[in-house]
């Protein structure tokens, strides 16, 4: 038997986390537990519940994703943080994972990418799209030369 997936999905814009609830509602795994729109509203719903796992938008208004990620890893260490965006850039990666995310995906993947990088994460692994890995790849080689 294996566990359902707490979800908290945090992003300013209600058409982007009604989206992704549709994704995980058909799913199996995972479960849509809470929903924020902002870093403050996460950290309110971080404290009052306990989620596995947090679909985290890196650019929001009031506290953003970087910030918020590390509130919630201080509140509560043992839950993962997925960051998403549409944007790639190697410096928010970098602060993104000093802040304690476990992983960077692209907002225009697909649903199957999704639920994969929610159930690597879940099981203490880590997950980046490969653009995004790509891009962190070239900015660390274009360090060494």
């Amino acid at each position: 038997m294996t566990n359902i997936i707490q979800l908290l999905i945090v992003d300013d814009r209600d058409i982007i986390r009604d989206s992704f609830k549709l994704f995980f509602t058909e799913s199996s795994g995972i479960y849509v537990a809470g929903e924020a729109s902002d870093g403050i509203e996460a950290l309110k719903l971080i404290k009052e519940n306990n989620y596995d796992v947090v679909l985290m938008d890196l650019l929001m208004p009031n506290v953003s994703g970087i910030d918020a990620t590390k509130n919630i890893k201080k509140i509560k260490p043992s839950t993962k943080i997925l960051a998403n965006s549409f944007a790639i850039n190697s410096f928010q990666v970098r602060d993104l994972i000093a802040a304690g995310a476990s992983g960077f995906i692209l907002k225009d993947e697909n649903k199957n990418v999704y639920i994969d990088a929610i159930k690597t994460i879940y099981n203490d692994g880590s997950y980046f799209s490969d653009e995004i890995s790509k891009k962190v790849n070239e900015k660390v080689l274009a360090c060494l030369k």
